[in-house]
């Protein structure tokens, strides 16, 4: 009896082009972290095998924008609970990244085997999205190829290869399954081979903690409604300060007390400038107050926060909280200018004096930012109908000020980044590489349901993070999860999600000596070059190609 690869094909051969598209999006959105209990993974080989089975069969762009939005839905399907058709706006957007995958391997083709184009045209489209996405959104590496592998055994290897060098894992293994399966030559089974002996031979065990840092984090469960429409500014702060004082009459001592993302009720402002601080408020007059008492009140109310803390003298407290931050205008400027807003980290001691701050870099598409900067036509009537439906403005800003903290020598240099950020390992490089010890997330999560799928990837991106960054990361959250990530990527789970309660963990701190993971010393070029590579390659196809003919013609 013949059982050759080919004969066992022959019905997949018989089935339509476009339920190989089809097919791709659904696996490859199942292999992500969250779905099919984790066991998913194996799928986005199939994913990449039946994208580019599809593309020899079919080359159908309009075909790609399809599968691509039945991807993006179900990758953000998790958005339903901000509003229902928020998945497929989304979908429709993101969609065409699978248009430019499939123009890149028609580009690429023209030059070589349909393997060899896959191979490079997949991971140079991801790497686009990843980092620079053609909406003036920045990028967008959510539900990247890569990070299917998150809760595979080859998770370990992210200390050499991050999350950008398993896109390039990911798509040479569903290369390596068509030549199980006889669809491509042997030749295409060494690129996986290569990078799988480079990832085992070249990563580091984990380092060693110099000490630790002692977390209270709290987790009070604010609802987005009552956060936004229903609580005072008095009547948030009492629910987070409740559960705080309960940490400290229980004979708590910590080295630092966490709120979490947008946690601090009152504006953030900064120890020093003058002017007012304006903000909009939906259905009431515009908020104008000196800046001076928007400061005095900031103090005096985080030495209410840090009035029943027990630690010794010997133990300075510090309060870490994520605000809404802002920037002074001139008060002769007119009505409806506004003092510009980011979201930040904020670090105070324990009399209220602010000791440092940096933004929020990296800021939601259409949540907190607009494709160019709102500089489009219809951008502000978009603001105003977010604020009236969601009570925020999408007119978030950023400043130069970024992370590590430095806590003045009372605590080591912490990294931080906040919600979204936590899918973006550019952010926790750079910081990592200027000198920080260990991380620290704070995130609100109530906007997307209690514990589903969004909660699960980001848990699963954090644990991509630390791996890449070789040190540990505390995330302090609203509602969950809140958990302590340690940099060999073991998860020490917080409290349950939706439960309202405070959490005590110890943050190991790596020695600031410690030297650089391979992922950060070199790991993540493996992806940009062989973007370049690829980019490279059809530019040459797409121009070279025709100008030799047009010199070959008589004249």
């Amino acid at each position: 009896m013949n059982s050759s690869p080919s004969v066992l094909l022959q019905p997949i051969q018989r089935l339509p082009s476009w339920l190989f598209y089809l097919l791709a999006a659904l696996c490859r959105a199942l292999a992500m972290p969250g779905w099919l209990g984790g066991w998913g993974w194996p799928l986005i080989f199939v994913a990449v095998a039946l994208r580019l089975v599809g593309w020899q069969r079919c080359r159908n762009l309009w075909l790609d924008y399809c599968a691509g939005v039945v991807f993006w839905v179900l990758s953000f399907a998790f958005l339903v609970h901000v509003q229902w058709l928020a998945p497929v706006g989304a979908a429709l957007i993101l969609g065409s990244c699978w248009w430019v995958e499939g123009l890149l391997f028609r580009f690429l083709s023209r030059r070589l085997s349909s393997p060899a184009a896959g191979m490079l045209a997949l991971p140079c489209a991801e790497y686009l999205r990843m980092t620079w996405f053609y909406l003036g959104v920045g990028g967008v590496p959510w539900a990247s190829l890569g990070f299917a592998l998150e809760p595979s055994p080859l998770l370990p290897l992210a200390n050499v290869l991050g999350e950008s060098g398993f896109v390039l894992l990911a798509t040479f293994g569903g290369v390596l399954l068509l030549v199980v399966c006889g669809k491509a030559p042997r030749r295409f089974a060494l690129p996986v081979i290569l990078l799988l002996a480079i990832g085992f031979a070249l990563r580091t065990p984990r380092p060693l903690a110099a000490s630790a840092l002692r977390c209270l984090s709290i987790q009070p469960v604010v609802r987005v409604d009552d956060k936004n429409r229903i609580f005072s500014a008095a009547d948030f702060f009492d629910v987070q300060l409740k559960i705080t004082d309960a940490a400290f009459q229980a004979g708590v001592q910590a080295d630092l007390l966490l709120w979490g993302e947008t946690m601090w009720p009152f504006p953030g402002v900064d120890s020093q400038g003058v002017g007012e601080m304006r903000r909009p408020w939906v259905g009431a007059p515009d908020e104008v107050r000196s800046l001076a008492s928007v400061r005095r009140r900031q103090q005096e109310m985080v030495k209410v926060v840090m009035e029943y803390a027990t630690n010794p003298v010997e133990r300075p407290l510090h309060f870490l909280v994520g605000a809404h931050f802002y920037y002074p205008v001139d008060p002769a400027a007119p009505a409806g200018v506004y003092s510009p807003r980011n979201t930040e980290f904020v670090l105070f001691n324990r009399e209220g004096e602010l000791l440092q701050h940096f933004s929020k870099q990296q800021l939601v598409p259409f949540g907190e930012s607009l494709p160019l900067g709102g500089n489009f036509p219809g951008a502000e009537l978009f603001v105003r109908w977010a604020h009236r439906t969601f009570g925020l403005r999408p007119d978030f800003g950023r400043t130069e000020q970024t992370g590590p903290l430095h806590g003045g020598g009372a605590l080591p240099r912490l990294g931080g980044a906040v919600c979204w950020e936590n899918v973006f390992e550019d952010s926790f490089r750079s910081q990592a590489q200027q000198g920080a010890q260990a991380f620290v997330i704070l995130s609100n999560e109530d906007w997307f349901g209690h514990d589903g799928l969004e909660m699960k990837q980001m848990v699963a991106a954090t644990r991509l993070r630390a791996l890449e960054s070789g040190l540990a990361i505390l995330r302090s959250t609203n509602t969950g999860q809140t958990c302590l990530v340690d940099a060999d990527g073991t998860v020490e789970l917080g409290p349950n999600p939706g439960e309202i309660t405070w959490w005590l963990a110890d943050l190991p701190i790596a020695p600031a000596s410690a030297p650089a993971t391979p992922y950060r010393s070199w790991g993540w070029s493996l992806l940009p070059i062989w973007s370049l590579l690829a980019a490279l390659i059809a530019v040459f196809s797409v121009f070279v190609n025709p100008l030799a003919k047009a010199a070959r013609q008589p004249s």
